[in-house]
């Protein structure tokens, strides 16, 4: 069951209680936990991004539209769609989701999705992240320089390597220590 789009977020990083317990009730959709999502997303937090996706077992997605609003989806364990929400502004900036309890690798679903996108020219760069990595494809309209494949829609998508990401300090002790 498909949930509807969801309007875009703020980003803001609620208190580690208030994400804690809504995650510990399942809700993902609530405010605090996608607003907490889309700062993690604004501020290259990914890997905290990625650790609350996993905790919940669940593919998570954040769009960035052309005016740079954020809009923050889940999917199951296995797939979240790049769903564009009405209203949202093209051509998308970023698309970001995860492979929980995985790797950074572009999927036979991504690449389809890549290779729409590339078509129809509404998606400026991608990143899927995985436990402790990421990759990123970056949309080159004249052809990638080492792209994903060598020929189709995804020889447009560069092809870049899978790069390593730690948690580090905690935002919320940074965000208290402010």
């Amino acid at each position: 069951m498909m949930v509807e789009a969801k309007p875009p977020v703020e980003p803001k990083l609620h208190s580690l209680d208030a994400v804690e317990s809504a995650l510990n009730r399942g809700d993902v959709w609530c405010d605090e936990v996608r607003e907490t999502m889309a700062y993690f997303g604004a501020n290259d937090l990914w890997p905290w991004f990625y650790s609350i996706s996993e905790t919940m077992s669940m593919e998570a997605s954040m769009l960035i539209d052309a005016t740079g609003l954020c809009y923050v989806d889940w999917g199951t364990v296995s797939r979240v769609g790049l769903n564009p929400p009405e209203g949202a502004t093209i051509p998308f900036q970023v698309w970001t989701h995860t492979h929980p309890n995985g790797f950074a690798y572009w999927s036979v679903t991504d690449k389809s999705t890549l290779a729409i996108t590339s078509v129809a020219k509404i998606l400026s760069k991608a990143i899927v992240l995985g436990k402790g990595e990421m990759k990123i494809a970056e949309w080159v309209e004249q052809g990638a320089e080492i792209p994903i494949t060598l020929d189709g829609p995804l020889s447009c998508w560069s092809n870049e390597p899978v790069a390593k990401t730690e948690c580090g300090s905690s935002p919320w002790i940074q965000e208290v220590d402010a």
